[in-house]
């Protein structure tokens, strides 16, 4: 498939979606055959809905204009599995930039949270009982273990479903209730899915984007 093809198959494949005789999920997977691969050996795809022109420059995808003549593939490693280029770029994360400083400042408020619960344990409680401050020691512990491995994790992903499910959380040292809580079903580049609470402001086919050294969640 060259790109003169490409661009027709694709007028075909938005038209069909138009008049709703394709859904969502039939116009990606048709969207993500539409591959040509020029002479350099680069990757080319067509963003949804306009059309426009991604070419893989070995990290994500940005837009360009493709060759004038059209090109037919030919052998060549091949970009990761994502469905489409997104509709909208993020600008390139600079490598290790501001990373740093991010880290200081979670573990400096990790420090002044758990200064304060320690000091509110023993004002109430730890002159009475010293060995309570082991167990704040502890569970400080295990939380900077945990954020430790939030901030160390990276991934990306598009939410395929959001849904309300009613679970069963403690209330006390010795009560259990129920509650209704949402959570959103995300699709990797690699196929693996991961069920994580949605935020408010999550819908169906949004990209998410976890990034090493963050602890928040970016829509791209």
């Amino acid at each position: 498939m060259n790109f003169k093809e490409a661009e027709a198959r694709f007028q075909w494949i938005e038209s069909q979606r138009a008049a709703r005789r394709m859904n969502e999920q039939a116009y990606r997977d048709e969207l993500n055959q539409l591959r040509v691969v020029d002479a350099g050996g680069r990757s080319w795809m067509m963003q949804e809905r306009t059309g426009q022109w991604h070419v893989y420059d070995g990290q994500q995808w940005v837009p360009a204009s493709p060759p004038v003549q059209p090109v037919y593939p030919s052998p060549s490693p091949a970009p990761p599995q994502q469905a489409y280029p997104p509709a909208r770029q993020a600008a390139p994360a600079q490598a290790g930039q501001g990373g740093c400083a991010k880290i200081l400042v979670y573990l400096a408020i990790w420090f002044v949270i758990w200064v304060v619960i320690a000091v509110a344990v023993y004002i109430f409680v730890g002159q009475k009982e010293p060995t309570v401050l082991l167990g704040v020691g502890a569970a400080a512990l295990l939380s900077l273990v945990l954020m430790g491995f939030s901030l160390a994790s990276q991934w990306q992903g598009q939410v395929m479903e959001i849904k309300t499910e009613r679970v069963r959380v403690r209330r006390g040292q010795d009560h259990w209730g129920w509650e209704d809580q949402t959570f959103a079903i995300i699709r990797q580049p690699n196929g693996r899915t991961r069920k994580m609470r949605a935020m408010p402001d999550w819908r169906v086919g949004d990209q998410l984007e976890k990034r090493r050294g963050e602890g928040q969640i970016r829509k791209l």
